[in-house]
């Protein structure tokens, strides 16, 4: 059998196997796609870097490579997390190539992609992608109104890490279901209008829900079978997708990247180990002595975290501009740093604690000189503070595992990504730790997420046998490339 001309990708972003295997009986569309085909388990980075999966994807790279890992990064030159932008860390996505030798495109809410850039094709950015790094742009300018005209705009919005009320939870679920309802809508828009050698669409919706709708837990404000009502819009959408009469001669691709399961994240005691960790280094504090943070966060973010109810910081946030919300993020980080005498620091994140050293020479303030035995001494400390944390009453370990992104992932951009990573040990999220090294610390999770990323995805393929194996998500754009050359 010849490979088909035409290949369509259906991503369900963060959607989950074994949830989709469970409900199986109530989302008909999505059982029966994955008994249609050879499915694939697809590694990806989601276990140490959750945010660097679809760039991953996209560019057939390594994070060290395209050096994406979160919408808002470190940027060394400014000593400030900044939102990632085309002109700092531009990436090209795979299907660039194919469309430069004559290929039609058409992608619809890929995330985290940069910028629109195929001129043949068509591109619709972040209008209902759970992760974004800009607002909501069209190749070509003229779709942007039309999609605006019949869609509007998507429901989703964008997450506010705070707790979330019964009320507010019924909210996010009608939206999301909503959501998935109108992204179908537009898809089979696309496909009936737009001819395509390559098509991908990504719902974002499996992959918020998962975050905020994830059953169990204790949160008992979660409606019932919040999350499965996402996932049957979803495959009700689908359904409607794959009886477009413009895939009958297309190959088809559906998949999801990573996986997501229980939040098992204890990224709300890591601020504080830091601030530990920096001043029993320095022989500010010795070791094994508890304290309160010595680096307070800035008035405004302190304010809104311990005096206004979380439904109100959900509010005003939705309410403001996003410069707005990435400056309050930025300074929740970096303020109360004397870069004088900080060696090491903490970074946002959303599974995982992202750890960044001041480094001579890359940091603008730089004062730790790598390859020093200052630095080697630092590294041992930071490595010895985080393992040796306890749960307080069990004595379970919390942490897993301490990585070194330049040994996992080396490559051209490693240094735009956290130097040290802290690997969680499973357990449900808790708000006291102890250490024979620093002390007691006492922390509340605060994300408002019951449910976080999982490393593997899975993939289904409507294609012919004697296609490369797949693997890792990233083999994905060499399956494409290779069918469609």
């Amino acid at each position: 059998m010849t490979p088909p001309k035409r290949i369509a990708m259906i991503g369900l972003d963060a959607a989950d196997l074994g949830s989709i295997r469970s409900w199986s009986g109530r989302l008909p569309n999505l059982s029966r796609v994955l008994a249609s085909g050879p499915l694939s388990t697809l590694r990806s980075p989601a276990d140490v870097l959750a945010g660097s999966v679809w760039p991953t994807f996209y560019t057939a790279s390594s994070p060290g490579d395209h050096g994406i890992y979160h919408h808002l990064q470190w940027d060394a030159a400014s000593m400030r997390l900044r939102r990632v932008t085309s002109d700092w860390l531009d990436c090209e996505p795979f299907w660039s190539e194919l469309a430069r030798r004559g290929r039609r495109v058409v992608a619809l809410d890929v995330p985290l992609l940069l910028s629109a850039r195929s001129p043949r094709g068509v591109e619709v950015l972040n209008w209902g992608s759970h992760d974004t790094l800009g607002p909501f742009a069209c190749q070509p300018r003229s779709l942007e109104g039309e999609i605006r005209r019949r869609f509007g705009a998507h429901p989703m919005g964008c997450e506010i890490p705070v707790g979330k009320s019964a009320a507010e939870l019924r909210e996010i679920r009608d939206a999301l279901v909503r959501g998935a309802r109108l992204k179908g809508r537009l898809v089979r828009f696309l496909l009936d209008r737009e001819p395509f050698d390559l098509f991908i669409a990504a719902f974002g919706e499996t992959h918020r829900g998962g975050h905020i709708l994830w059953p169990g837990g204790g949160d008992h404000a979660i409606p019932a079978d919040a999350l499965l009502d996402v996932y049957r819009a979803v495959d009700e959408a689908l359904g409607e997708i794959l009886d477009a009469p413009a895939l009958a001669d297309a190959g088809v691709i559906v998949f999801s990247l990573h996986g997501m399961g229980p939040n098992t994240s204890q990224e709300h005691f890591v601020p504080q180990v830091m601030d530990r960790v920096n001043e029993s280094f320095s022989g500010r504090r010795s070791p094994g002595a508890g304290a309160s943070r010595s680096r307070p966060p800035p008035a405004i973010v302190r304010r809104l975290r311990e005096r206004v109810p979380a439904r109100i910081q959900n509010r005003i946030a939705q309410a403001v501009p996003v410069s707005v919300r990435d400056a309050v993020v930025n300074r929740s980080i970096v303020a109360g740093h004397d870069w004088s005498t900080t060696v090491g620091f903490d970074l946002l994140s959303d599974l995982n604690g992202y750890l960044r050293w001041n480094l001579r020479g890359r940091e603008r303030d730089g004062i730790l000189e790598i390859e020093s035995e200052t630095f080697d001494r630092y590294n041992a400390w930071v490595r010895e503070c985080f393992t040796s944390l306890t749960i307080a009453g069990s004595g379970e370990r919390l942490v897993e595992d301490v990585q070194v992104t330049r040994e996992r992932f080396p490559g051209r951009r490693v240094d735009h990504l956290p130097d040290m990573v802290v690997m969680w040990s499973g357990a449900a999220p808790v708000s006291r730790v102890e250490s024979d090294r620093i002390g007691p610390v006492a922390a509340l999770p605060s994300t408002g997420r019951s449910g976080n990323h999982r490393r593997d995805g899975f993939c289904v393929l409507s294609l012919p046998p004697g296609l490369p194996e797949l693997s890792e998500g990233r083999d994905l754009a060499r399956l494409v490339r290779g069918a469609l050359e």
